[in-house]
């Protein structure tokens, strides 16, 4: 019986896996519409439509798109909303935008502004997608989701599991206090190095945050 009851185990984590390639090829497939590799823009679901990030996210995602690089977003409402509307449309009938949403949040049916939505089944697919084509990454005021991606960003990077990319984080008062914890634990205790703290910018300009991105992007478009 115990027996039996491994191999429908096996047989049931197999199936998963064969879904999650599938799904993956599935997501690849539809990022290769896009003129050239992307810049992704990550950041929380519940800011206030008013807020300053919402604009600043908007405008840094319309600066990208007017340079021909495309913007890639979870998807979501919040600062990936404001994203998608700020590249969108920006180069007439081209894709500028896409976004990648999860099966089964709350807000997958409100991606607003993407011409092109991908729906992946699950979160993991989702920021490889999100991860693992962009020459550069901004990433704005967010909570777990957001801390998520950037950590698992970070440590791809780190660890050489990707190639190193721009990556900037926008709003100095918002991400002091992680910055606090970097220098304060994680370096004084020797779980970081220096050189990891230089794998990412902080600003709140947007201007900056873009000349930041922007090299690397067209050298890449070019190549």
């Amino acid at each position: 019986m115990k027996g039996e009851s491994l191999v429908v185990l096996y047989l049931k984590m197999t199936w998963y896996l064969i879904k999650v390639y599938m799904n993956l090829l599935y997501g690849i497939w539809k990022i290769s519409v896009l003129s050239s590799a992307p810049i992704t823009i990550f950041g929380g679901t519940r800011l206030a439509a008013d807020s300053i990030y919402m604009k600043k996210a908007a405008d840094l995602a319309r600066m990208i798109a007017l340079h021909d690089i495309p913007v890639l977003t979870g998807g979501g409402p919040g600062i990936m909303e404001a994203a998608n509307c700020g590249a969108f449309g920006v180069r007439g009938d081209v894709i500028t935008t896409i976004g990648i949403s999860v099966r089964g949040l709350e807000d997958t049916n409100s991606v607003k502004c993407a011409r092109k939505v991908i729906v992946m089944p699950n979160f993991a697919v989702r920021k490889w997608l999100l991860t693992h084509y962009s020459i550069g990454f901004a990433v704005f005021p967010g909570g777990f989701g957001t801390l998520d991606e950037l950590t698992e960003l970070l440590t791809l990077i780190q660890t050489k599991m990707r190639i190193r990319a721009p990556i900037v984080l926008i709003g100095v008062e918002y991400w002091n206090p992680f910055m606090d914890w970097i220098h304060e634990s994680a370096l004084a205790h020797g779980l970081v190095t220096e050189n990891d703290v230089k794998l990412f910018s902080i600003t709140d300009d947007i201007e900056e945050a873009f000349k930041i991105l922007f090299p690397l992007a067209q050298a890449k478009k070019q190549s």
